[in-house]
């Protein structure tokens, strides 16, 4: 997603080049298609015992093989490719799993662990920054500047996005990502972000790099300043939130 000083018409335009609506709202995809949400559909359909491959973000033979289960066992059209009725139906069942497999608590349940406290950048947020300049590098545009403030931001979207089950730039709990920014005091003059699910910083690195939408935000001459939030957790493993400001 990515916004200038013209709201209306840079929102419509980044709508068409990003998945804005999330996971659950994407076009259809399937046999060939590679990036995070094939990570994310992975990831819950071998959780659910669907799919036995990688988590690799290929959408492959095997991923196609494991989609027609599902869409059978579901009473879907049997298409082997992933449209937004079968996405709902994924996130429905990923979620109802892990409901189920929660225990009984024998004591109140504690609240979630809160993101990371800002005191700098964890080796792994660094290593992304690393690799998202180098690019940059590469691409002839100036370095981002690691930003503190933007940093906590990004930790808590990709808690929000564990600890409620979803995988969305629009958060239920935040709104947009936009929105999220000025809530916790950020501002700017161009903003963007990228979300990734996925195991290791360098795969979902080169997932998002091999995304023309979100490989257009790394390389954005637009923005100066980047907070690059990973938590652990999730169906593919680790959440990533980018996100990027102009100042």
């Amino acid at each position: 997603m990515q916004r200038g000083m013209k709201k209306a018409g840079v929102i419509v335009l980044i709508c068409v080049i990003l998945f804005a609506q999330g996971l659950v709202q994407a076009e259809a995809f399937g046999k060939g298609t590679k990036g995070p949400d094939v990570y994310a559909a992975q990831g819950m359909l071998k959780t659910l015992g669907y799919y036995g491959g990688a988590i690799d973000g290929v959408y492959g033979a095997q991923m196609v093989r494991g989609v027609k289960y599902f869409q059978y066992k579901y009473g879907l059209p049997v298409t082997g490719s992933i449209d937004g009725k079968t996405l709902e139906s994924i996130l429905w069942a990923y979620g109802n799993l892990k409901i189920q497999k929660q225990p009984a608590p024998k004591q109140p349940t504690p609240a979630p662990t809160p993101a990371p406290s800002i005191k700098g950048l964890t080796p792994e947020e660094q290593k992304m920054v690393n690799l998202v300049n180098q690019e940059r590098l590469k691409a002839g545009v100036g370095a981002l500047k690691a930003d503190l403030a933007l940093t906590k931001v990004a930790r808590v979207k990709s808690s929000d996005m564990i600890n409620k089950n979803y995988f969305s730039h629009q958060s239920p709990t935040y709104g947009s990502p936009f929105d999220m920014m000025k809530q916790f005091g950020i501002s700017y003059r161009t903003a963007g972000e990228n979300i990734a699910c996925n195991q290791t910083v360098d795969k979902a690195h080169q997932a998002l790099m091999n995304s023309s939408g979100h490989r257009k935000n790394i390389l954005s001459g637009n923005f100066n300043h980047v907070g690059i939030g990973i938590v652990n957790g999730g169906a593919c493993g680790k959440m990533f939130t980018q996100m990027f400001i102009g100042k």
